[in-house]
């Protein structure tokens, strides 16, 4: 196995993906490279798990793994991180984009100096890494969360979506299915705003709170973020309106 097909392997079985390779023995693992994981924050459960089963990998491949990203959702923390990794001549970087855009500067450097690049999750820019794991599908992730609305708050639904970022890859592609399939199969429901709680619990409960007053005829919330979901509920139950709400993530 060539050297780019191996660290890419790597990479690829930190995100989870390539376990059968390891399982039928075609990874080299008699080398040690250096593979860091970079989340859009830490502390979020999500992340906490990608970690947890990056961690598993990194020990049956005998590589050094790092994990670390910014404490909030910031792009130039994510920045700053990959500046540090390439100073400290990393083999691989993997991660999830706060924005696509500004990360792709320094993610090309990194490339140009050898060190690949794998997004997982929130793409980046497509000439800015080699190779994007995508783990769910745009618009069956859309169809899910709007029958979900359809199903509990019914088909005339007036529904505020709760994201994490405005440049959030992911969540801005499930947002766009979602309103393609709501558009398509449900034409009388509405979304009527979408705010962000920047993957934090309480700025998500702060918006949470803010779209309940500002739009009271809301019958449910669309929250495709781990903190957005959480501080769409608080908000919910803080101003009373369980079962009157609902909430899907």
């Amino acid at each position: 196995m060539n050297k780019l097909s191996k660290t890419l392997l790597i990479a690829t079985c930190l995100c989870g993906l390539g376990t059968a390779a390891l399982a039928q023995g075609t990874v080299d693992t008699s080398k040690r490279i250096k593979v860091a994981m970079v989340p859009k924050l830490i502390g979020l459960s999500v992340f906490k798990a990608n970690e947890k089963g990056a961690v598993a990998q990194a020990k049956k491949l005998n590589i050094d793994f790092l994990y670390t990203g910014p404490v909030t959702a910031s792009a130039q923390g994510q920045v700053d991180i990959f500046n540090s990794l390439i100073a400290r001549k990393f083999n691989v970087i993997t991660t999830t984009a706060n924005n696509p855009t500004e990360l792709a500067p320094a993610l090309k450097r990194a490339m140009s100096q050898g060190i690949k690049v794998v997004s997982y999750d929130s793409d980046v820019a497509p000439d800015a890494r080699d190779f994007f794991v995508q783990n769910t599908s745009y618009p069956a992730m859309g169809k899910a969360l709007v029958d979900s609305v359809e199903k509990y708050a019914g088909p005339n639904a007036e529904v505020a979506i709760l994201s994490s970022t405005p440049d959030a890859t992911i969540q801005n592609a499930w947002l766009g299915a979602v309103k393609d399939y709501m558009s398509a199969t449900y034409p009388n429901m509405k979304v009527v705003t979408t705010q962000y709680g920047y993957s934090s619990p309480s700025q998500s409960l702060s918006a949470g709170l803010n779209i309940l007053h500002a739009y009271p005829q809301v019958t449910a919330i669309i929250a495709p973020d781990g903190a957005a979901e959480v501080g769409a509920a608080a908000a919910v139950q803080k101003l009373g309106k369980t079962g009157k709400v609902f909430v899907t993530g």
